[in-house]
């Protein structure tokens, strides 16, 4: 196995992979697994199929017998045979692989990849996406499943019978909504729903599988032209698959309170319909632009995806990276984790022309001495959701005027990064209240205590008045109470949801939401929300039901506050930024950033600072400073932050 790509240059080394013939059993031993290895060229490869699993344990005891064979144009090295130890995950698989009488060519990481040659390896974790793109079909593999068999028949038919729809957004018709409702025995009574309670803690199980975890099975995945799920002896459809645990999640969530859906509470949740819909963009033309999508790809993995090598954190997402030769990111697992992560963030920062990498380097843990405060630890997740979240770098913020980075240098590998900006103001206070361990089942006067912090602002008022802001003692209750919560709901954060009447600068609507708040949960439990719009006579009860919308999105966009602080500036601004912000540290307006940015001197009068955070700023996420106070792009600062 230890036979390398052909020495006749990285080019041609880069275009060629191996690939696995598993045989047929022979008569002396049906547990037996032989396989025959050779090089192939990419391009002109034979048809094969790609295997998505994960290693599961690391220890690789069940022996293998791998022949492998020279091809004279690749690889000129003499035949020869191995035994070799695979994980007892990866052994399963392959018997389940095995076909009785024909040979059945598949690629596998494990056995594809030398994984003790670092130069082969790089090679080939470049050509990832290209090989699992390439493949006829990618083979997921779940494991072995341990059910009655009544349930499996159960699943096996529910999916036969699913309509999948891969060019609607929408992936369930009506007539699937009903085969899953029988399935899991939605709002059934008694056997019928011990049946269905049973079947859906089955599919939960499955969702909570490692495979929705790993970081690497979300290129595999989302690249495929298709794939089959394999779980012991059960095989479906991935996209149906997915499909269905997606429906079933819906229905458990129309059900039950979110903190009850043993579904959405699944860690594989997430990670499945990141993949649902990544696949349904891909499918018909809708994906982003790499460029964000990059960003995008790698906040989702922060919190949902695990890689035992932290490099992969990076390398797993490399097919949804820019990929132009200035720009493209080789891997290299000889560098280190600092090293990678700070490559990764300087070539996103070149690819794009701005600084929304910065939004992920919110740190959560002690990290090396040589770590950077502005690159990201891809490896951690955030400590609470970003100021772009849903999709990173995608937002209706613009605080720089859509300026651009400016800096660039041919070393990627910078200890340093400079930027340009202005300081819009300094941190004058940070209000002490912990907004921790958000829970659904809390009010949003529970969670935001709107009151106290209106309190704690005209406090603060009383001896911070600046003439070049709006005197906050001057202003009328519901205007002050406007700004404030809009500030602590980020303005909406970027949320994809957010209702049509709510804009940054006409929070009304919400707030009188926020103070209906009592009417709407009365009578959402009295069942005078329940019925459709059309058959509602009240004209109070409808404008509940119009508000109770409205209030179901605060309920989720509410999360935005989670692990933050409110503070306010020397000019009176109200912001909100992630805890680490202290008074005294700087809030800058910086070219190609769509949010404004907390950076900290390293002393009095230095231009050297570190990172903080990214930060929203009631009334200047749009530019306004630009015109208020007179700025251009050419009157800048510059900072080096270190």
């Amino acid at each position: 196995m230890s036979h390398g790509p052909p020495e006749d240059g990285a080019e041609s080394a880069s275009a060629t992979f191996k690939l696995l013939n598993i045989l047929p059993p022979t008569a002396r031993s049906d547990k037996d697994i032989v396989c025959d290895i050779s090089w192939e060229k990419l391009h002109d490869a034979p048809n094969y199929e790609a295997l998505s699993y994960t290693w599961g344990t690391t220890t690789q005891d069940q022996p293998i017998t791998i022949r492998t064979i020279p091809s004279h144009s690749l690889d000129p090295s003499p035949s020869k045979t191995d035994i070799v130890l695979v994980t007892k995950h990866l052994h399963a698989a392959l018997l389940r692989l095995r076909q009785e009488t024909d040979p059945r060519t598949v690629w596998i990481d494990q056995l594809c990849i030398d994984q003790h040659n670092i130069t082969e390896k790089n090679a080939q974790v470049k050509l990832m996406a290209d090989i699992y793109r390439r493949a006829q079909r990618t083979v997921v593999w779940l494991g072995e499943l341990d059910v009655l068999e009544m349930d499996q028949q159960a699943i096996t038919d529910a999916t036969e019978r699913m309509n999948f729809r891969p060019v609607e957004r929408e992936y369930s018709t009506p007539e699937d909504q009903l085969i899953l409702k029988d399935l899991i025995g939605f709002k059934a009574q008694g056997n019928a729903h011990d049946l269905g309670q049973r079947r859906r803690e089955i599919l939960a199980a499955l969702l909570s599988r490692p495979w929705f975890t790993r970081a690497w099975v979300y290129q595999e995945v989302v690249v495929a032209q298709k794939g089959i799920v394999l779980c012991g002896s059960l095989e479906m459809d991935m996209d149906i698959f997915i499909n269905l645990l997606d429906g079933v999640c819906d229905l458990d969530l129309q059900e039950l309170e979110e903190a009850a859906s043993i579904m959405y509470l699944s860690r594989g949740y997430k990670p499945m319909f990141a993949i649902r819909e990544a696949r349904f963009e891909s499918r018909n033309g809708l994906s982003s632009p790499k460029k964000s999508k990059w960003l995008s790809t790698l906040w989702q993995a922060m919190g949902n995806l695990d890689a035992t090598n932290p490099r992969d954190k990076v390398y797993a997402f490399l097919a949804f990276a820019d990929s132009t030769q200035e720009n493209r990111i080789s891997p290299s697992y000889g560098k280190s984790i600092t090293s990678v992560y700070t490559d990764a963030t300087v070539r996103s920062i070149y690819s794009v022309g701005s600084l929304d990498v910065l939004e992920l380097a919110i740190k959560s843990g002690e990290l090396p001495g040589d770590f950077p405060s502005w690159v990201p630890d891809f490896s951690q997740p955030l400590p609470s959701s970003p100021f772009m979240t849903h999709n990173v770098g995608s937002t209706g913020f613009h605080a720089s005027r859509d300026s651009q980075y400016t800096f660039r240098t041919s070393n990627t590998e910078l200890t340093t990064l400079k930027v340009r900006g202005h300081i819009l103001s300094t941190v004058a206070s940070v209000n002490s209240m912990d907004f921790h361990n958000h829970k659904p089942s809390q009010t949003l006067h529970d969670w935001i205590k709107l009151a106290d912090v209106t309190a704690w602002v005209q406090s603060q008022a009383q001896h911070r008045i600046s003439r070049k802001s709006p005197n906050i003692s001057k202003e009328t209750l519901s205007t002050l109470e406007l700004r404030i919560l809009r500030t602590l709901l980020a303005g909406g954060a970027g949320s994809d949801d957010t209702p049509d009447n709510w804009d940054y600068n006409d929070a009304e609507a919400i707030l009188e939401v926020y103070h209906n708040e009592s009417s709407i949960l009365e009578a959402k439990n009295n069942g005078l929300l329940d019925k459709p719009f059309h058959q509602i006579d009240s004209d109070s009860i409808r404008r509940l039901k119009i508000q109770s919308r409205k209030y179901r999105w605060m309920q989720k966009i509410v999360k935005i506050m989670v692990n933050k602080k409110f503070f306010m500036s020397a000019e009176s601004d109200l912001g909100l930024a992630y805890e680490a912000v202290r008074e005294g540290d700087l809030i800058c307006i910086l070219q190609g950033s769509k949010t404004p940015t907390i950076l900290r001197r390293v002393e009095t009068g230095s231009n050297y600072c570190r990172f903080v955070a990214q930060c929203f700023v009631d009334q200047c996420m749009r530019g306004e400073p630009y015109e208020e106070r007179g700025w251009s792009n050419e009157n800048t600062e510059t900072f080096v932050l270190i």
